[in-house]
């Protein structure tokens, strides 16, 4: 599998997954030209999708949500309560293949098991991802885990990414910085609160949990706010409370990452 976060922070957010013979998008918050642009770098002028996957309805996951589901002429994956909540943004829904994912129930795309996962956000029906590509021996599956959202490690999500080899989660602040910054008080709230987002340390206390309970091999850390978190920190902390045990890489916020392979 190869996987590259295409841009991921508070501005845009969209993930790319690939396995042997299918190739999905989780979000799309980045236009359709740089979605495509920046396919085009991993997978050639002849790329494809084979589905979107979108993870709740906030604009910095969906903006180019429409027009690249469009150009790809592929589904789109979401929550009941994701759909209802995305018909406002979307011009021409009628003209979209929307399919509803249910939170613990598999589907497949390709050679893909894909299982949503509740997420706790302050979205209508937010969810994280678990995708496995089988293989002949049930071993050797590769389990990847996105998680980009979340004000909580809920006993649910740790359940699936206990599961997995490589995840993606989020570690969006330090909690000194956002205390002392320059955010309404009620906005901090909003994000230390369980449906906000996850900070540097609670990511580094569950990626050490996924270490010793789980069967993570490497994690990359998503979703860091521009203003509350530095690359450098977030990596730090998680690299700290590791101990070198777990591989890990920041997403950048406004660029592709690197192309990790599993």
């Amino acid at each position: 599998m190869r996987i590259v976060s295409l841009a991921s922070g508070s501005s845009a957010n969209a993930t790319l997954i690939e396995s042997e013979h299918t190739r999905i998008l989780i979000d799309a918050g980045l236009s359709r030209r740089q979605i495509v642009q920046r396919l085009t770098k991993v997978c050639g002028a002849n790329g494809r999708l084979d589905a979107i996957l979108v993870t709740h309805e906030h604009q910095d996951h969906i903006v180019g949500l429409e027009r690249t589901a469009r150009a790809f002429e592929v589904p789109i994956y979401a929550t009941e309560g994701t759909i209802a909540a995305l018909e406002p943004c979307l011009e021409k829904i009628s003209k979209l293949d929307l399919r509803v994912c249910v939170p613990r129930r598999a589907f497949e795309i390709g050679d893909l098991v894909i299982e949503p996962f509740r997420t706790p956000h302050d979205a209508a029906e937010s969810c994280g991802f678990f995708i496995e590509e089988r293989s002949l021996f049930a071993k050797l599956n590769k389990r990847v885990g996105l998680a980009t959202d979340l004000g909580t490690v809920t006993r649910e999500v740790r359940e699936y990414l206990e599961q997995c080899d490589f995840v993606l989660l989020e570690s969006n602040h330090d909690v000194e910085m956002l205390l002392q910054g320059m955010y309404p008080e009620d906005l901090k709230a909003r994000i230390l609160s369980e449906v906000g987002h996850l900070s540097n340390d609670d990511c580094a206390e569950t990626l050490v949990h996924l270490a010793k309970e789980g069967r993570l091999k490497r994690a990359v850390l998503m979703h860091l706010s521009q203003n509350n978190n530095r690359p450098k920190l977030a990596l730090e902390t998680a690299q700290r409370s590791l101990n070198g045990s777990v591989e890990v890489a920041v997403a950048p916020r406004d660029r592709m990452s690197e192309i990790f392979v599993l």
